[in-house]
């Protein structure tokens, strides 16, 4: 149970996509229950399914009541990107090949939410995490496009909901790159550490609104 002045943080991941691994899921999965800098880690593994994502943000801000929320997703990347702006928008195409989710949707140019707004902007600490995370010397950055896919409408999903939140992109892992591929992987562990300093980060923020 939780007390009236803990911190509850809402850690998303997801599950395996395109045949990949996600290391995203598994390190939700991992610091599902942990306390890291007092706040308590409630951590979700969410499904590749376009229309399911914000139905799930609703329940699981009703349900969980978090302070903050940071969902997480793996990309193409050469560092731990900290999104700063989510769209309102889901999209299916990568370049001109449309890649549909788990469950075969492919959505073209829908939105997130009705009516909602077009962008929605990142609530979490999203500078501090990468100044955090570079102290650490762990290779990190800003980065302002959080594409059209799911882990978009994930950000956007939540961020709707009004609560502190923000999305971060890990890299893949070692054993998901392909010879010819040159982007750099990141260990898991290495990753997991990433997200509890994000996570200590944000910790340090909400309990600073809280006792301000």
């Amino acid at each position: 149970m939780f007390n009236l002045n803990d911190v509850r943080i809402l850690l998303t991941g997801f599950e395996a996509w395109a045949g990949n691994k996600n290391p995203s899921g598994m390190i939700a999965k991992e610091l599902d229950g942990k306390i890291i800098s007092d706040a308590h880690v409630v951590g979700m593994v969410l499904p590749e399914d376009f229309y399911a994502i914000p139905r799930l943000a609703r329940k699981l801000v009703a349900e969980v009541k978090p302070d903050a929320i940071i969902s997480t997703g793996w990309d193409y990347t050469r560092a731990i990107k900290v999104e700063k702006v989510a769209l309102n928008i889901m999209n299916s195409y990568f370049a001109d090949k449309v890649v549909p989710d788990n469950y075969g949707n492919k959505p073209c140019d829908e939105p997130v939410i009705k009516k909602g707004p077009l962008a929605l902007r990142s609530t979490f600490p999203a500078d501090d995490i990468v100044k955090e995370l570079k102290k650490r010397k762990i290779p990190a950055a800003i980065s302002y496009h959080a594409g059209t896919h799911c882990c978009n409408t994930a950000m956007y999903s939540f961020l709707y909901q009004g609560v502190v939140s923000g999305f971060i992109h890990v890299p893949p892992l070692p054993e998901m790159i392909k010879d010819n591929d040159k982007t750099m992987p990141m260990p898991l562990q290495k990753q997991k550490r990433a997200i509890e300093i994000a996570i200590e980060v944000c910790a340090k923020h909400i309990s600073s609104k809280k006792s301000a």
